[in-house]
């Protein structure tokens, strides 16, 4: 992995791994470092989330997501959890401060720490959506924007 995502990184695997492991979820092993799953068994199916890296290994990632339903085992990506919703790269998690917040804070970058921190509240938004379908503003479905 390339340098400016490692601290990312090392962050997510220090911090985020842990307490989404304390909720459930087991790490699946990987071909492909820029993406790894985890997965959790439920009454109703499996919980499934991936953390995907940015193919060039800068430091943006955004979490892939789904619900495996028992009478239907296929996987589709059908969603995603981010800072913001939209497309764009820019809507991922990264050490990239949004230009309203550089100005106001005077800093051009968060901390890795900071990153996590905004993941693990943005995903209790992605655990309500397992439960009772309901979509929070960090997720996105590009289906329902295209």
């Amino acid at each position: 992995m390339a340098s400016k995502a490692k601290p990312l990184n090392d962050e997510l695997k220090s911090q985020f791994y842990p307490w989404v492991k304390s909720k459930g979820f087991e790490k699946q092993k990987s071909t492909d470092p820029h993406f790894v799953e985890f997965r959790r068994v439920t009454p109703e199916g499996v919980d499934v989330f991936e953390v995907q890296w940015d193919k060039y290994w800068r430091p943006y990632f955004v979490i892939n997501f789904a619900k495996e339903k028992k009478d239907d085992p296929k996987w589709e990506k059908g969603g995603r959890l981010q800072r913001k919703r939209g497309g764009p790269l820019s809507c991922w998690f990264s050490l990239s401060r949004p230009l309203i917040n550089k100005l106001l804070s005077l800093r051009w970058s968060y901390q890795p720490y900071e990153v996590v921190q905004e993941l693990q509240q943005a995903f209790i938004e992605l655990e309500k959506w397992w439960e009772s379908g309901e979509i929070g503003s960090h997720i996105y479905f590009s289906s329902l924007h295209a």
